[in-house]
């Protein structure tokens, strides 16, 4: 019901010139896109469509000549950016931005890229869509007791997110100790190696896209929650050992950082400072919300958008209204 009325408010909402004032109002502030994965580029591609129409592309390098050296932005400013990595990226992605002439800056986890983890959030809700009992007890590093009903592939996709969420919270010494523990709990066994929906990009990729234009950024090493994190050399190696990854991968320098999971309590202010000091010109966090003139190029906002969601839904993002 909520779903419904929701989509009725945003039709009326349409209908009433609602879409094209906002869009009149935010035409001077950048808005950048968040995506994560992608399974179907017809759907991207109507985005794409409507980006075009609607705005101008522009890329985080020309983000940061705008925040740095003051040149201008065009109206309607539009940059778009992807985060940890996928695969998905390269099959259903990559060839749509291209073919619309989209600039995209995709920010890469390198332990993940390297093939030594595969992301602590994906493991998790792996190991309970492939639970193997109806009930689950799991012990919290509190002492607390959390409690799953597993009955339905429904019930175990939301209880895998609803780990995934309470994750972000823990320590990292906790979070490892979770996932260790959680295959004896759901009776599964989690892989060494992702499979294939969970599967990272490739280096000789990765060269192949940034040769095409395609821009790439830091997104730590293993994606830890980096406010949470209390050794300042891990902290350190963290933000500096994913940018020289990259920059020795390409052999380019990295000019872009992304905070994993980006809300302001995941980053912290030791953070943001060991990203301006690294040389980076901009940091892209997950709070909601449009860029104006003078933003902290080290705390930029972001819109999360994904190719499924509803038409009128993506349009009012771009637009700057949230609901």
């Amino acid at each position: 019901m909520r779903g419904l009325l929701k989509s009725a408010a945003r039709a009326a909402f349409h209908r009433g010139g609602g879409l094209a004032l906002a869009r009149w109002h935010n035409r001077q502030r950048l808005r950048i896109l968040m995506y994560h994965r992608f399974s179907d580029r017809a759907a991207l591609a109507r985005q794409c469509a409507y980006i075009r129409a609607q705005y101008h592309p522009v890329s985080m390098s020309d983000v940061a000549e705008w925040l740095h050296a003051g040149c201008c932005l065009p109206l309607h400013a539009v940059a778009v950016t992807v985060d940890d990595g996928y695969k998905n990226f390269e099959q259903f992605a990559s060839p749509v931005f291209a073919e619309y002439g989209i600039p995209v800056t995709v920010f890469l986890v390198t332990d993940f890229i390297d093939g030594k983890l595969w992301l602590w959030f994906d493991q998790m809700q792996y190991a309970f869509r492939q639970a193997r009992v109806s009930q689950a007890a799991i012990e919290m590093s509190d002492g607390g007791m959390l409690r799953f009903d597993l009955e339905s592939e429904a019930s175990r996709s939301a209880a895998g997110q609803r780990m995934a969420n309470l994750g972000v919270t823990l320590s990292e010494a906790d979070r490892r100790s979770l996932l260790i523990r959680l295959p004896a709990c759901l009776h599964v066994e989690i892989p060494e190696a992702p499979p294939a929906e969970y599967a990272p990009l490739s280096w000789e990729t990765i060269r192949r896209l940034a040769a095409s234009g395609v821009e790439f950024g830091a997104h730590t090493k293993t994606h830890p929650i980096l406010s949470s994190l209390e050794n300042a050399e891990e902290l350190q190696e963290e933000i500096t050992g994913s940018q020289a990854r990259i920059e020795t991968a390409l052999d380019k320098p990295v000019r872009h950082f992304c905070y994993p999971n980006g809300r302001w309590r995941d980053i912290g202010p030791k953070a943001v400072e060991a990203v301006r000091a690294t040389g980076m010109r901009t940091a892209v966090t997950a709070e909601p919300g449009l860029n104006r003139a003078g933003q902290d190029a080290w705390l930029l906002r972001r819109i999360g958008v994904e190719p499924t969601h509803e038409v009128r839904y993506f349009q009012q993002c771009l637009a700057g209204v949230s609901g």
